[in-house]
């Protein structure tokens, strides 16, 4: 972890100690912070940064129903260029431990992200088929770009802020963050302490939406 990063956030919302932890996607090293952070904040309840359908699928690998995981053309290269600050694996470490140690504990995890069918339909009206070409065609030019980024933390959001330039990848980022701090007041209630598991670039949208809401 980078010195003067800041990774976590704790806030009070509706009498519930909510900690906000920011995670690299993919990034090995990531069990460590999940595993320290729990032993920290003792939460009743784990909430993690993927919908509903994906966290079927995260269960089954866990599990050992499921050893592959489909990945995108993006998410490849992602990983790849990812790899230079350490081992990457599929599916992101910092979940499947969150999800491991919730089994440990007895305590809920839930998925905190749009379902398949909210975000397809939320996709179609932000993003036009103009963008979805140019998003296309602007895959080779990532894959080439040199990324001047000099840690894992940096990285994740210098490749937000190019994977999702287009205003519609931006709003549709944005729809995610309120879907999740609303997921994550819901699941405060009646209980004194929630650790909810995002991605790095997705944990001050969120903390700013929660905000608003708590």
């Amino acid at each position: 972890m980078r010195p003067g990063v800041v990774r976590s956030h704790v806030m009070n919302v509706k009498g519930c100690n909510v900690t906000l932890l920011g995670t690299v996607k993919g990034l090995s090293s990531e069990r460590d912070l999940v595993r320290s952070t729990v032993k920290m904040a003792e939460p009743e309840r784990i909430c993690i940064h993927i919908g509903r359908e994906e966290m079927k699928g995260l269960a089954a690998v866990v599990d050992g129903e499921v050893e592959n995981t489909y990945l995108s053309s993006y998410e490849r290269i992602y990983a790849k260029k990812l790899s230079v600050f350490g081992e990457v694996q599929v599916p992101p470490p910092s979940i499947v431990e969150a999800l491991r140690i919730s089994r440990d504990l007895d305590i809920d995890c839930i998925p905190l992200d749009l379902d398949e069918e909210s975000y397809s339909s939320s996709y179609t009206d932000l993003i036009g088929p103009l963008t979805m070409i140019n998003q296309s065609l602007r895959l080779k030019r990532i894959n080439r770009r040199k990324f001047r980024s000099g840690s894992a933390e940096d990285f994740v959001k210098e490749w937000d802020r190019v994977v999702n330039r287009a205003r519609g990848f931006r709003k549709l980022e944005v729809l995610r963050e309120e879907h999740m701090a609303s997921e994550i007041a819901s699941s405060c209630k009646g209980l004194k302490r929630v650790l909810c598991v995002l991605e790095l670039e997705r944990l001050e949208g969120v903390k700013r939406e929660l905000g608003r809401i708590a």
